[in-house]
């Protein structure tokens, strides 16, 4: 329901909050590169649109690079059977 703005700023506060070695572990619907798959994430994008002030859905490489922003080492996406995936970031670069 956030944009990215306020993604940016939930990840840094959520990475200062973390013990050592902790993990930020984000399920979502992650859009393709060209934003224009998958259709869960795309659908869910207009919903979003329509449906909060500043709310989207995002691709792998904007969660990376908010986690990396954020202090977080070594983001990835692990794939999921359903329709929405993980993003993990790892242990704080502290």
């Amino acid at each position: 329901m956030l944009g990215p703005d306020g993604n940016r700023d939930l990840l840094a506060r959520s990475s200062r909050a973390l013990a050592p070695g902790g993990r930020v572990v984000i399920q979502d619907f992650i859009l393709e590169p060209e934003r224009t798959a998958p259709r869960q994430a795309v659908l869910f994008a207009i919903n979003m649109l329509v449906g909060t002030e500043a709310g989207g859905t995002y691709t792998e490489a904007e969660y990376a690079s908010w986690m990396t922003a954020a202090g977080l080492a070594e983001p990835r996406r692990i794939r999921l059977k359903g329709p929405a995936d993980l993003m993990v970031g790892g242990g704080t670069r502290r």
